[in-house]
């Protein structure tokens, strides 16, 4: 899957929305073992899929939604959200009287929670999904739904398909908007520090140091769950990998990119740095993502490592919060930033596809703006049924991407499955040294 470039994918959905309103031997092992991993996992890819259902059998039972009373099954990851996605689906139950929803939150890997139920073969009817290889492959065994058919497909900008396209050419999610991630910062503190934002790692060393030695914590990181993936690691395979490997995605589907480099390692490493010279949080390894998320909100650190789908809560602060891009690039070269899509929405094939399908185009039809507005995200849909809310901060920072040429997607874009858990359980190994 190609992703397209920041500014097709940026432009489309801005221009709309602007209408509308040194442990070197535990290193070595380490990368060793994700090389082994990666290729195994690789294998199994090219080699282990299974023949998807015929197009009309897919589709069966989707043409009328139950009229007796029918409980969805939904799991989405909305831990940062919980009432607002409560509430989006009581309206839902309100609109289809019949429909009943049972919703449990996924934790902070869809991945991890969605694996083990696929295996089993209990898929839940509605889920939150991430663009990438592991839903492709989902969809091209048929045990999730092509929905490229749907009113909610219809609605999404085309820019942001392809990450939610499988080989196979089936469209297996709705994207959540569009993404990145970036530096939260505290503006107060750095005109009381006489510090700006860093523009190459070297500064930023330099910058946490400065910031360090006036008795606050420079960065609040979070590797103890995956969503360190979609900041540290992502930001670092993109400055340190991808410009010398311009066909990873390719490779590491086919398990043949050769991970034991000095590039790869250093994607790991930069954190290590971090830690190391004291620049993160007290308990950083504990920390997970609800708990950075509010540790910078009650201003325990300077800056903090999140995405732009975090714009409702980390701008909702007591002191200035702006933004700045992540300067994992080294010093004399331009960095490439991550432009993605949000994790999205799929549906299981089953016998309550239809009422799924329902709910995934309700929540990007007359649903939306309840899901939008308290998260202020960049929108992905040609229209949208209310008032949007967006970040003026977040809305600056998308501008200053139309800058770069090149880019990279997130982890979950390029990485498989079986892959994903041990990206951030290798930063746990190596700084726990």
């Amino acid at each position: 899957m190609k992703i397209n470039t920041a500014k097709e994918v940026i432009k489309t959905s801005c221009i709309i929305y602007h209408q509308k309103t040194n442990r070197r031997g535990n290193m070595k092992k380490l990368l060793l073992i994700f090389v082994v991993i990666l290729i195994i996992a690789g294998l199994s890819f090219a080699g282990g899929k299974k023949e998807a259902a015929p197009a009309g059998e897919a589709q069966k039972g989707t043409a009328e939604p139950a009229k007796k009373t029918v409980t969805l099954t939904v799991a989405l990851m909305s831990a940062d959200i919980p009432e607002a996605t409560q509430k989006f689906l009581d309206a839902f139950s309100q609109a289809y009287p019949n429909i009943k929803v049972d919703y449990v939150d996924v934790g902070n890997s869809v991945e991890e929670y969605l694996q083990p139920k696929a295996a089993a073969g209990v898929m839940p009817d509605f889920f939150s999904i991430n663009g990438g290889s592991f839903g492709g492959d989902l969809v091209d065994k048929g045990i999730i739904a092509d929905i490229s058919g749907t009113d909610a497909a219809k609605n999404t900008i085309d820019s942001v398909k392809p990450q939610f396209t499988s080989a196979g050419g089936k469209l297996f999610g709705i994207a959540g908007g569009v993404s990145s991630s970036l530096i939260y910062y505290n503006k107060d503190l750095f005109d009381k520090l006489g510090v700006k934002p860093a523009e190459n790692w070297e500064d930023f060393l330099v910058l946490c140091e400065t910031i360090k030695k006036a008795g606050y914590t420079p960065l609040i990181i979070t590797p103890a769950d995956g969503t360190i993936s979609n900041t540290a690691f992502s930001h670092g395979f993109a400055n340190n990998v991808a410009p010398k490997e311009p066909d990873y995605v390719n490779k590491i589907r086919m398990g043949t990119l050769n991970l034991n480099t000095p590039e790869f390692a250093e994607v790991y490493n930069m954190v290590k740095v971090l830690y190391d010279k004291g620049y993160t949080q007290e308990g950083a390894l504990s920390t997970e993502y609800l708990t950075g998320n509010n540790m910078y909100v009650q201003g325990k650190a300077a800056m903090h490592f999140a995405g732009t789908w975090l714009a409702g809560t980390l701008l909702n602060t007591d002191f200035n919060t702006e933004v700045f891009m992540a300067p994992w690039n080294k010093k004399g070269t331009k960095k490439i930033p991550i432009v993605a899509t949000e994790t999205g929405w799929g549906v299981a094939e089953g016998p309550h596809k239809a009422e799924a399908i329902l709910l995934l185009n309700w929540l990007n039809g007359p649903g939306f703006t309840m899901y939008q507005n308290p998260r202020k995200c960049i929108p992905h849909l040609k229209k949208v049924e209310g008032n949007v809310i967006l970040a003026q901060e977040i809305v600056g920072f998308l501008d200053e991407l139309y800058k770069y040429d090149k880019t990279a997607g997130l982890w979950f874009v390029y990485l498989l499955a079986p892959v994903m858990p041990f990206t951030y359980k290798f930063y746990q190994e190596l700084l726990l040294g």
